[in-house]
């Protein structure tokens, strides 16, 4: 029984997993009801062997009480912020504790969640590389695109400096359809990832997936040379061929099945 998703992650993977497991997805959205007594009831009424929940909150709270917490998979916010919230944090560290196996989706996660569970494990968070697909044209001038964030904006000095070397950018809502990203981002050759957070975003991993470049935590503290190299189209394409293969080496959507594969049938034999 998988409870909840996180950024499409667990909807990507479920796809690639053999016969050999029978899957209930219970999903919920964010309204107030279904996220309340409407998962409520979900749970109650849900009958599985094992019990995967994504994000460590309420979900995984409710199984807990009302199932058991087999799998807790944390994605990023419940570890990053929520984690140490005076109101929510205590939800956050019982489920910790009280899962047979924590999962975190991002190496950032690494040293708040092992705080509480050394025994935690890395699931990189998974590319369909065969959605994601390599982009084949480029223009002759680079052109860049960033997603806008809650948590953070757009340093003023890479807007500046993409001017100053002739890339176009584009600063767009997240609002854009899963199914429409892989054309959409195609239609750059830059992505600029999010800065605060010390890992990729889903998103970027994606568009390296494409073959895109990418401005990243990585050199918040020297853009003006990172952009001046990226200013070369000839660099982008060299930069968008590397970043496939890492892709497709780490994140491929069936390799990260395969390994949570072999730990859900760790845990069915000791059911």
């Amino acid at each position: 029984m998988v409870v909840n998703d996180c950024a499409h992650v667990m909807e990507d993977i479920l796809p690639h997993f053999s016969s050999d497991f029978e899957i209930q997805f219970l999903q919920r959205t964010r309204g107030l009801r279904s996220k309340t007594f409407g998962v409520l009831w979900k749970i109650a009424k849900s009958k599985g062997e094992i019990y995967h929940v994504n994000y460590a909150l309420q979900d995984a709270y409710l199984v807990s009480k009302f199932k058991h917490l087999d799998i807790l998979h944390c994605h990023g916010s419940d570890i990053r912020w929520t984690m140490e919230n005076w109101k929510w944090g205590r939800i956050v560290r019982h489920n910790l504790k009280s899962a047979k196996v924590v999962l975190y989706s991002t190496p950032d996660l690494e040293e708040k969640t092992k705080s509480y569970r050394e025994d935690a494990i890395y699931l990189p968070t998974p590319v369909k590389t065969n959605v994601f697909t390599p982009k084949v044209e480029y223009g002759k001038y680079p052109h860049a695109v960033y997603f806008k964030l809650h948590y953070e904006k757009l340093p003023m000095e890479l807007a500046v400096l993409l001017g100053k070397h002739n890339i176009s950018l584009d600063i767009v809502d997240r609002n854009i359809p899963y199914s429409e990203m892989p054309s959409f981002l195609s239609m750059y050759d830059i992505f600029i990832d999010r800065f605060a957070i010390l890992s990729f975003s889903k998103t970027c991993l994606e568009a390296m997936s494409c073959r895109l470049a990418t401005i990243d935590h990585r050199q918040i503290d020297d853009l003006s040379e990172r952009v001046s190299w990226l200013s070369d189209i000839a660099n982008i394409k060299k930069e968008g061929v590397t970043n496939r293969i890492f892709i497709e080496k780490n994140h491929n959507v069936e390799l990260v099945a395969n390994k949570l594969a072999l730990i859900w049938k760790g845990l069915e034999k000791k059911q």
